[in-house]
């Protein structure tokens, strides 16, 4: 039987947050050995009306007596809720007598799901919302990556389908980032990506009170300054020059001239319609959508080139039936047919779905002048920190931007007397 633990019930009372109301909440602060914790009463009293010295209501009003009845059936239930855990044999805690109170089970009780299994509910929730702002379906993918790399890396660390979260530490992310890098063969960047994702799962244990101390509080996600490539206005020409005849080479350089030219995201291009396009008051093409990674609300003129290309579908069946400005082609066809074009281009830099967002940012406008803020929001970033990466790719926009300024310095300079 459990041996004898001191044991203690206070009644203390909390102000509302909205200070616009005068009375206050109830509580009881139970404490056992020292261990303190407080369970709200659901139930409010008039403020300066509670004692706390006396543990009971002042006054004989009809709140008062109310008031004094209810936390004498309180007292009575916690002091019958320690005595049933004496009575089991069970070790009388604070919090086991809190669970009972509130009608949980005891802590002991529940089980603590493993990593992955956590992850699974977290991936199960995420699906469902897929879709919906910030729930974008490649955001989706990339948690079914990454959960998969944490159990295959449980799997060959630990020889086990799942990993008790206690045991995720400091140590745990040191080794899985190891692993990531090693057996994965994750660049930094990508591994501290994977990290970060698993991060949220870890501050979902947290929260629903699985562990107490979060390992990312010693553990740090750093970056490496990563250079974006991007292509010159003569690579850019090059592919509008090409005469290609196969049409699904063709289809995937027009998608990706029209990426060049909006700044648009390829995944966003994909589910792009008509009625995103509309004409401003002075005649003006724009294109407004919000972005699938980040639900930011992005806005772009429409040039030349898309607007041919706009035009060029047409009579395409997929506008005609669901609005789309260009025909669907799945991602892995697309990058791959880039590398055919690349080539037939004489272009040595890999093309990818990328390359054309980081192109219209510095070789179609800032190159052109345009600021920064503006380019921030025709790609829809949420930050212009992000922004600001593409104002220092090009070295042309430097020479561009000092060139007045080393006229003037040279007009100003007197010739020297003879």
């Amino acid at each position: 039987m459990e041996k004898h633990k001191t044991f203690n019930v206070l009644f203390v009372t909390r102000a509302k947050k909205n200070k616009k109301q005068s009375d206050e909440k109830l509580y009881a602060r139970i404490t056992v050995e020292g261990e303190r914790i407080e369970t709200s009463l659901g139930r409010n009293v008039s403020e300066g009306l509670f004692d706390a010295k006396a543990q009971r209501c002042i006054g004989n009003s009809k709140e008062a007596k109310q008031i004094n009845d209810f936390l004498a059936i309180i007292n009575s239930r916690l002091n019958e809720i320690r005595k049933e855990i004496i009575l089991e044999g069970k070790e009388v805690s604070a919090e086991r007598i809190k669970a009972r109170f509130k009608g949980n089970p005891d802590p002991d009780q529940v089980k603590t799901p493993g990593i992955v299994e956590l992850y699974d509910e977290h991936n199960h929730k995420f699906k469902e919302l897929t879709g919906t702002p910030k729930h974008a379906p490649a955001t989706y993918q990339r948690h079914l990556i990454s959960r998969k790399h944490v159990r295959d890396f449980i799997k060959s660390a630990y020889n086990k389908s799942d990993l008790e979260l206690e045991l995720i530490n400091f140590k745990f992310l040191k080794n899985y980032e190891h692993y990531l890098k090693t057996h994965r063969g994750c660049n930094h960047n990508s591994t501290m990506k994977y990290i970060k994702n698993l991060g949220k799962v870890i501050r979902l244990a947290v929260a629903e009170g699985y562990i107490k101390i979060n390992p990312f509080d010693k553990f740090k996600l750093t970056y490496e300054t990563v250079n974006r490539v991007v292509l010159t206005s003569d690579e850019v020409k090059r592919i509008k020059k090409l005469k290609i005849k196969e049409a699904r080479l063709d289809r995937v350089r027009d998608m990706f001239l029209f990426c060049t030219y909006t700044g648009i995201a390829f995944v966003d291009v994909q589910k792009l319609k008509m009625n995103h396009i509309y004409k401003d008051i002075e005649g003006t093409k724009w294109i407004k959508n919000n972005r699938m990674k980040t639900s930011t609300e992005f806005l772009v003129p429409v040039l030349k080139v898309p607007h041919k290309i706009i035009k060029k579908y047409k009579n395409h069946p997929l506008r005609k039936t669901a609005g789309l400005v260009i025909p669907k082609i799945s991602n892995q066809k697309y990058n791959a047919y880039l590398k055919e074009i690349a080539t037939l281009a004489g272009i040595e830099k890999e093309l990818t779905s990328h390359i054309a967002r980081h192109t219209f940012a510095t070789t179609i406008t800032l190159e052109n002048g345009v600021p920064l803020e503006a380019v921030s929001k025709m790609l829809g970033h949420t930050s212009l920190k992000t922004t600001q990466i593409y104002a220092k790719i090009q070295e042309k926009t430097i020479k561009n931007g000092m060139k007045n300024l080393i006229n003037q310095k040279l007009k100003k300079k007197k010739p020297e007397a003879a």
